[in-house]
C-alpha cells in the first residue's frame, strides 16, 4: 500500500462519518465542526481547552475558535476561566447540548458497528497494534521534521 493510500483510506472514512453525522448536524443547525467538538468534550472531559481541540483533534485554529463562539452563542458551551491559572479558558458542556451528545454517541456506535462489520476480533487486534505503530512513526516524523 502506497502512502496515497493511506489518505485515501482516511479521507474516505471521514466523509462516510460526515455522511452519518449529517442528519444530527441539520436538527440542531449546526456544521460538522461544531459537532465534532461538542462529541470530542463529551467523550474526552479531561481534555476541555480549545488548544486540546486544535492538537488532538486536529481542527485548526481559526476554525475552531469560530465553532466555539457558536457553540457558545447558541448555549452548548460555556468558557469557564481555570481555577489556577487564569490565562486558560475551560470548555464546558451545558445541559442543552445533552440531546446532541445522545444521539451522536448513537450515531458513533452504529458508524463503528457498520465500519467494523466482517472484521474478527483478531484482525482488529491486529489492525490496533499495527496503527499503534503507525501513530508512533508518525509523531517521530514530526518529531524529526521539527528540528
Amino acid at each position: 500500500m502506497n502512502p496515497i493510500d493511506f489518505i485515501s483510506i482516511s479521507t474516505k472514512g471521514m466523509k462516510a462519518y460526515e455522511t452519518f453525522c449529517h442528519p444530527i448536524c441539520k436538527k440542531f443547525q449546526m456544521n460538522q465542526t461544531s459537532f465534532d467538538i461538542v462529541m470530542f468534550l463529551a467523550n474526552n472531559p479531561q481534555y476541555n481547552t480549545a488548544r486540546d481541540i486544535c492538537e488532538l483533534r486536529g481542527i485548526r485554529t481559526g476554525i475552531a475558535s469560530v465553532a466555539v463562539d457558536f457553540l457558545v452563542t447558541n448555549g452548548y458551551l460555556l468558557r469557564q476561566p481555570d481555577p489556577n491559572d487564569r490565562r486558560i479558558w475551560r470548555l464546558i458542556l451545558t445541559e442543552k447540548s445533552a440531546e446532541i451528545v445522545q444521539r451522536g454517541r448513537l450515531i458513533q456506535q452504529e458508524f463503528s458497528k457498520q465500519l467494523t462489520a466482517g472484521i474478527s476480533e483478531e484482525e482488529m487486534a491486529a489492525y490496533m497494534k499495527a496503527a499503534e505503530k503507525f501513530r508512533e512513526n508518525i509523531l517521530n516524523m514530526k518529531q524529526m521534521n521539527a528540528n
